[in-house]
């Protein structure tokens, strides 16, 4: 019977070629499981395969699979696994960031100063560190969220200036979807440029050291062009592949 962990071997695998196969050391690139496509059943078999990371749009869903259960004698996913980091990898809204820091560790769609406003203005009573991604809109699209590329230094700045609970770990970006992996790469050739231009302005530069980019379709192409971080889903409940 084909599952999730027979999956996460698989593209584990396939990281790991893509990786040497460009030169780089594949214990430099991360991955997460967009957990968009599955259950909390689902994400407990995500864990127990290995994964150590997961994503989710919305928070109303993350609430859902990541909170307490009566199926786990009541435990959330933290407590039932505490070593797993759960990413917020959607648009977040202000109303909604209450939730969001109950339940996420990291978010990665910080792409605007109220929202980083409204982050710190919450984080600061508890003295809470949040580390976060600047969300870039690297397309055209309407569907993309995201900061515009030009506006991206003055968002940076604002956060290191002004927010000092939030700790800005790098960018995130979307290339446009198409089955042609190649389609994706010139954006994503533009986010880690970017990432190489503002790096040297972060008051550490070493902790400003992830790029979240790629997703099942093209996630090869993210790591030959300088991905640390890759957000799969559906690839990880696809059975057909195996």
């Amino acid at each position: 019977m084909k599952t999730i962990a027979d999956n996460v071997v698989r593209i584990n695998k396939e990281i790991e070629e893509a990786a040497l196969g460009c030169g780089r050391d594949p214990s430099e690139i991360r991955m997460l499981a967009a957990t968009k496509y599955t259950d909390r059943a689902g994400v407990i078999e995500l864990i127990e395969a290995g994964v150590e990371i997961l994503g989710e749009n919305r928070v109303q869903d993350a609430t859902a699979k990541f909170g307490p259960s009566s199926d786990d004698a009541h435990d959330s996913i933290k407590e039932l696994y505490p070593n797993v980091r759960l990413h917020m990898i959607g648009h977040l809204q202000k109303n909604k960031i209450n939730h969001a820091l109950r339940t996420f560790d990291l978010v990665e769609t910080v792409d605007r100063n109220s929202l980083a406003d409204g982050l710190e203005k919450r984080l600061a009573p508890d003295d809470r560190i949040l580390p976060v991604l600047a969300e870039v809109k690297l397309t055209g699209e309407d569907t993309k969220a995201g900061c515009e590329i030009e506006e991206l230094p003055s968002l940076l700045q604002h956060i290191w200036t002004n927010c000092p609970h939030l700790q800005l770990k790098g960018l995130m970006g979307m290339g446009p979807w198409d089955p042609d992996p190649e389609v994706a790469r010139p954006y994503y050739r533009k986010l880690k440029e970017l990432f190489e231009q503002v790096r040297p302005s972060a008051p550490d530069p070493s902790e400003f050291d992830t790029i979240s980019m790629g997703m099942s379709a093209d996630f090869k192409v993210a790591i030959e062009e300088g991905a640390t971080l890759l957000r799969i889903g559906r690839r990880l409940f696809d059975f057909s592949l195996l």
